[in-house]
């Protein structure tokens, strides 16, 4: 089964009704391109941030999770939902946004899959295209590994996340949930999903050849410091 698979309802239950990237999205599309009228989200997981945004527009998402994207097209049954590789996901049909957060790009481990994403990301943006997306920085995997391992307990379940260096970039996220099954009776569910981290500086200067990229910010607003656990980056299409 797939890592992701394994995780599909549990992680559901955990950051359900917990989104705060929905309106940090919808603030900067705003700003940055108030007549959006189309958005892909890469790595839509179960749904939840493109649940904020079905009301303004046309949603389209692709994952790689089968059980991910059951739970996420329950909740937006007028999105188009995608089984796919973000890697190599090309579209057919172009969008005026753009969008991949909650960490998703670290979970590719390889630096020239990135680079190979920002390229197909500005295939498939119109004119005045919009790409927002979000990362851990390599200061919060590196507090990670020294914090770990964390546990986190939702309804009567528990899961215990540790988080450990593999090599210089890439950190290995194992993942244990103890499912309760009623009274002391608990089912263990085990993962282990890698992450991958570069400095803001590296990420910048792969973007700049397709994009110009207005806005590097934490989800304040603020400027990112040696402290700033999670980047946004805010990237306009460059005109043809």
């Amino acid at each position: 089964m797939d890592q992701y698979d394994k995780l599909a309802v549990f992680y559901d239950k955990v950051i359900s009704g917990k989104d705060h990237t929905s309106p940090y999205v919808i603030s900067r599309l705003k700003k940055f391109h108030k007549n959006a009228q189309s958005l892909l989200e890469l790595g839509c997981g179960t749904g939840d941030v493109m649940a904020g945004f079905k009301e303004l527009y046309r949603l389209t998402g692709i994952d790689s999770s089968k059980g991910m994207l059951k739970i996420a097209s329950r909740k937006i049954p007028s999105a188009k939902f995608i089984e796919g590789d973000i890697r190599s996901f090309i579209p057919v049909e172009k969008f005026d946004a753009v969008i991949c957060v909650y960490d998703t790009l670290n979970h590719i481990t390889l630096f020239n899959d990135w680079k190979r994403i920002f390229r197909n990301v500005s295939e498939m943006l119109n004119e005045k295209g919009v790409f927002i997306f979000d990362v851990n920085s390599v200061y919060k995997l590196n507090m990670m590994e020294q914090i770990s391992p964390l546990i986190h307990r939702f309804d009567y379940h528990y899961l215990i996340m540790d988080v450990k260096k593999r090599s210089s970039s890439v950190f290995n996220w194992n993942l244990k949930v103890f499912e309760n099954k009623g009274g002391r009776k608990f089912e263990l569910t085990e993962c282990n999903i890698p992450e991958a981290a570069f400095e803001a500086g590296k990420i910048m200067n792969a973007l700049s050849e397709r994009f110009d990229v207005v806005r590097v910010e934490e989800e304040s607003g603020r400027k990112i410091t040696s402290v700033t656990e999670r980047i946004y980056f805010i990237c306009k299409k460059k005109s043809s």
